[in-house]
């Protein structure tokens, strides 16, 4: 026996105003919108009228055009938008896939692209991942169901990646947002470079043991190019074998790795996190273990998030222009969906000085006794 579909499990999507936000939900049966037939034959005037009124008030008396707008107001009709736009074979609205929104960068990309969405007259649909590869291509199909005109994406790693070669199968406009793809269209920063400098800017201070502290890099291939620069930036400046601390997430430090990491002679003088959460995450445990920031270690991050500018000391960070990076791939996508060549971007970054990296501590040395 089949069940009612007034209380089941499915996916719905949330407007406010020109953004949707996709989520689990228990959906109920609401009571019916109320139909054109129903404003037209209240305001006296035929469906076609109340169409005109929603689509083109100029042709209308503005006597004519005030009763239908009123009794509209009054018995909550709006027009289906989303219907008319099926009709014309576009919805009017993106996907955007993100890692998640509780990290300011993805929040910061998520509004610059909206932003430039909803100017050139296109709603946005938003489903995360969690960071969870396998979850990309159930949430990507889902954007899909809900007949998204196209998709901006942050995957885990686009190589090898089965979610984007069915889209580029399937002739699916879509951008990479912070990934950097050969085989796809892409803004971002050059991840790569962009440690590069921050590792030679803690060698010119005089660091030689430096460790980058990332999370799995399985499920960012961002991380795992900032690896990369900075491997390459080490052997530059002759340093020591960079360390690598792995945390079990990508914005939350583990105290245990830590404390290993920084016992004994030769431990780490600076961190490099690989993301601004991530790094403030390493600053509360090495301060919970006793440790000053930088005056025993220093440590910075990459993102150049605005909450780092508030913390005492300021977070000394590489920053990337996340809105932007937004933005530009909402124009990149919409030129797509107008069928003008596009090219992938990498956007400038910058170091973002602040006060948790200074010159390494001395090392002090036991002195002799000096013999009676």
């Amino acid at each position: 026996m089949p069940r009612h579909t007034d209380t089941r499990l499915s996916c719905w999507a949330i407007k406010f105003e020109n953004v949707f936000i996709w989520a689990a939900a228990v959906t109920r049966k609401t009571s019916p919108r109320p139909s054109i037939v129903e404003v037209a034959r209240k305001a006296g005037v035929s469906p076609a009228t109340v169409s005109r009124a929603f689509n083109q008030p100029g042709l209308l008396r503005p006597d004519t055009l005030a009763r239908i707008e009123a009794v509209a107001r009054q018995d909550g009709f709006r027009p289906n938008r989303v219907g008319r736009s099926l009709r014309a074979g576009s919805t009017r609205t993106i996907g955007l896939l993100l890692p998640t929104l509780t990290n300011p960068v993805f929040a910061d990309c998520f509004e610059g692209a909206e932003q430039h969405a909803r100017e050139a007259g296109y709603s946005v649909m938003v489903a995360t991942t969690g960071y969870v590869p396998a979850t990309e291509a159930r949430m990507v199909q889902g954007l899909i169901d809900h007949q998204v005109d196209g998709l901006i994406l942050t995957v885990g790693t686009p190589a090898r990646n089965a979610t984007l070669a069915a889209l580029q199968d399937a002739g699916m406009p879509h951008v990479l947002a912070y990934n950097e793809s050969s085989a796809h269209s892409f803004v971002s920063v050059d991840n790569r470079a962009a440690a590069r400098e921050m590792v030679g800017s803690l060698a010119a201070l005089g660091h030689r043991r430096i460790a980058i502290v990332t999370g799995p890099l399985a499920a960012s291939d961002r991380a795992r190019r900032r690896l990369e620069g900075a491997r390459a930036a080490a052997r530059q400046h002759e340093l020591e074998p960079l360390g690598h601390l792995i945390m079990p997430a990508h914005t939350a430090a583990s105290a245990d790795i830590l404390r290993e990491a920084l016992a004994g002679p030769a431990a780490p003088t600076a961190l490099f996190c690989s993301n601004d959460l991530l790094a403030t995450s390493v600053i509360s445990h090495l301060v919970a273990l006793g440790l000053r920031v930088p005056q025993d270690v220093s440590v910075c991050g990459f993102d150049g998030v605005a909450i780092g500018a508030l913390m005492v000391p300021p977070l000394t960070s590489v920053e990337q222009p996340s809105r932007q990076i937004g933005a530009t791939a909402c124009a990149q996508l919409l030129a797509q969906l107008e069928g003008r060549p596009t090219e992938s971007v990498r956007l400038p970054h910058r170091i973002l000085p602040g006060g948790t990296v200074a010159a390494p501590a001395p090392i002090t040395r036991p002195t002799r006794k000096s013999r009676k």
